[in-house]
């Protein structure tokens, strides 16, 4: 072999190691640019947490580097990525799925799981496939307790809250015991029950998930239509031990007035039902077979493609991805600083109380007014929140209890020619209340139906009314329904301008 040729041969080899080296920049930072979002989110989340969180979080990434160092040699990095089936696929559908999750959700945390996922596919490219592998369900814990574990309280701690109570009233109710679920407290005869963070059932799945993780990475098991099974199941069988302890507490404490009883059963009955749960998961997880030995599949894919032109074409994919929009900003409230009474009914603005006013503080796009009124006899006040963001809304009882109110019951209500919304009497049927969400097309006093239509991107912007009464009246009182079927056409007309 001649001198030139060998010459041409290096010139060659370092042409395309410059070409590989571009193609893996080019390829990160088409991620980078797809994920934009998510990451802005999670940067933001992580320095409005607990300076505690923050220490844990950070800890946490050490020890992942600090391990990554240790067994360098273990994982067999690559400098350019080597395209393996498995890791690709995690990477192309957790893209998609993270855009659709933007489009048809407003929950920050399920985007912010995707990119996680699409990471660590994106990590498989520069891995060798056995040990990406053997690292997967790790890579989905991590994926799964950081936009849970940052932010638990809001995102889906909320929802899980409403969906308990809503499931434990319909059992309730089915054993004729009256209840009226409202946001997160259960209404009964005998008091109020409260479904707070703990009772939502949400660290219970989140646990309970990453439990299944770390036991299917412990026992090597494999990923596939099997295991998805069982995560389905592990999900449902989370759930329904939840309610189930939810529901007996309920019982203890409210239906059979054994309070103390009930306070003594909260954490271990916790803690049996979470139990019972996994123990019934790792039975079922023995279904799944475990994984090859290492060495034996290796070949279905090892450099399955080994094109240095392949990653810009990935890159191109990502990129493409990236520029499909964002979905819109929630529209903005409408000015609702006064009602159009059509009426004989003497009105004056009112301030907000200085609580109503520290609350309404922290969200400045709310639009928010009170009013007090006069109308043959009937004396009170009305309350407009009008906001693109749930954040800023609750179910109105919470309020007038946390004020001191008394609530003696709570009932739906749909008023002639008017809404569809919750009556409430107060102080042993010495006041009435009246409240209701109202969007251009659509009114509701439940307040699952208020999150599910933001949250779904049906209808983000709402107004809620709230007005309070001075005396007790029946929700059939002729006056009443003509002052809120009033309140509610006028409402309308302004939202419909809007």
């Amino acid at each position: 072999m001649t001198s030139d040729h060998l010459m041409r041969l290096a010139t060659r080899s370092q042409t395309f190691s410059k070409l590989e080296r571009t193609a893996t920049a080019v390829l990160l930072l088409s991620w980078l640019l797809l994920n934009r979002a998510t990451l802005g989110w999670l940067i933001q989340t992580v320095q409005e947490i607990s300076l505690f969180n923050q220490v844990m979080l950070l800890a946490g990434v050490v020890l992942l580097l600090i391990q990554g160092v240790r067994h360098r040699q273990q994982f067999r990095f690559s400098a350019v990525p080597i395209f393996h089936w498995s890791p690709l696929l995690l990477l192309l559908s957790s893209a998609i799925g993270m855009i659709a999750a933007q489009w048809l959700l407003m929950l920050d945390q399920v985007p912010v799981v995707f990119a996680l996922l699409g990471t660590y596919g994106l990590l498989g490219l520069f891995l060798e496939s056995t040990v990406w592998r053997k690292g997967l369900p790790i890579g989905a814990a991590i994926a799964v307790m950081v936009p849970f574990g940052v932010q638990y309280s809001t995102g889906l701690g909320f929802p899980a809250r409403i969906l308990t109570a809503h499931t434990v009233e319909l059992l309730l109710r089915t054993w004729h015991v009256a209840a009226l679920s409202s946001e997160d407290i259960i209404v009964l005869d005998t008091g109020i029950a409260q479904v707070d963070l703990p009772c939502s059932g949400l660290k219970s799945l989140w646990t309970g998930t990453l439990f299944l993780l770390m036991a299917t990475w412990l026992e090597r098991r494999q990923f596939g239509l099997r295991w998805l099974v069982v995560f389905i199941a592990n999900l449902g069988l989370l759930a329904i031990t939840n309610i189930a302890r939810v529901l007996t507490l309920v019982l203890v404490a409210h239906v059979w007035q054994q309070a103390t009883l009930a306070e003594i059963l909260h954490v271990p009955l916790g803690v049996i039902t979470f139990v019972v749960a996994c123990g019934f998961t790792l039975l079922l997880l023995r279904w799944v077979p475990r994984s090859m030995a290492s060495g034996q599949n290796d070949h279905q894919e090892n450099n399955v493609l080994a094109d240095a032109k392949l990653p810009f074409l990935l890159a191109a994919c990502l990129l493409a991805l990236a520029l499909i929009p964002h979905p819109p900003a929630p529209a903005a409230p409408p000015a609702v600083t006064k009602l159009d009474w059509a009426i004989a009914t003497q009105t004056q603005t009112i301030p907000l109380t200085p609580t109503e006013q520290s609350f309404f503080a922290n969200h400045p796009d709310v639009v928010a007014h009170k009013q007090r009124f006069t109308y043959q006899g009937l004396t009170g006040s009305v309350l407009l929140v009008s906001s693109p963001s749930l954040q800023a809304h609750h179910a109105p009882e919470l309020c007038l209890i946390g004020s001191g109110f008394h609530l003696d019951h709570i009932a739906p209500q749909q008023f002639v020619a008017g809404p569809l919304a919750r009556w409430l009497s107060l102080n042993n049927r010495t006041q009435t209340a009246v409240y209701w969400f109202q969007a251009p097309d659509q009114t509701t006093g439940d307040f699952l139906t208020r999150f599910w239509q933001e949250a779904s991107r049906q209808q983000s912007s709402w107004t809620l009314v709230s007005i309070l009464f001075d005396q007790f009246h029946n929700p059939d009182d002729p006056k009443l329904q003509v002052l809120v079927t009033d309140i509610y056409r006028s409402l309308g007309e302004t939202l419909q301008k809007a």
